[in-house]
């Protein structure tokens, strides 16, 4: 599924964002919880991680006013007491308000989870037309998750095109060891005249 946005005279078709599933999201829980390694990332994996980056990155640009104006809309159709006209002063405060989430979270997933929220307090949430700010606060998580997984991706790249040295650990030079080695026994031998003291 598209959506179509007008730009100096042509239409433009955008599609809308997929959030990375499968190997990808896997990598990405990784990344997030320290499991993942540079081996990990193999040069498939990396054609994955640049892709879904592009996708990623192109979702969290600001929204187009046409995007917004069409995803409520659609949204008209889903609620009660949608306007009897979408006005464009409507629309360009709702924009206001939310200019601010990433074009790719005005997706039709969005759109259906407003009008699948539960009842608050006996009001039927989901099936009202939203104030700007309620639909901030709804689309927010949508922008975060975009965001979240751009910032994961770049880490992950980050990982790939570190240099050499900075990739793996490096292996202690002769004076590291003989250091260690002093350190240890200065403390063996403090250790055996503490021993010594209270015996």
């Amino acid at each position: 599924m598209s959506i179509a946005t007008k730009s100096s005279g042509a239409v433009v078709l955008a599609p809308t964002y997929t959030p990375a599933t499968g190997d990808l999201k896997a990598l990405i829980a990784a990344k997030r919880e320290g499991y993942l390694w540079r081996s990990d990332l193999t040069p498939d994996r990396v054609r994955a991680i640049r892709k879904q980056l592009a996708d990623a990155e192109r979702a969290s640009l600001p929204p187009n006013p046409v995007v917004v104006a069409s995803w409520l809309m659609k949204l008209t159709k889903l609620v009660t007491n949608a306007p009897a006209e979408l006005s464009r002063d409507l629309a360009e405060v709702i924009f206001e308000v939310c200019g601010d989430i990433p074009s790719g979270a005005w997706n039709p997933e969005s759109r259906l989870a407003w009008t699948r929220q539960p009842d608050r307090n006996g009001y039927p949430v989901g099936s009202r037309w939203p104030a700007p700010g309620e639909l901030h606060t709804h689309l927010l998580p949508f922008a975060d998750r975009i965001r979240d997984e751009v910032s994961s991706l770049k880490a992950m790249l980050a990982m790939v095109e570190a240099p050499p040295e900075r990739r793996e650990r490096q292996k202690p030079t002769d004076a590291e060891i003989a250091a260690v080695v002093r350190s240890a026994r200065m403390a063996r031998q403090a250790l055996a005249e503490g021993v010594e003291e209270l015996g």
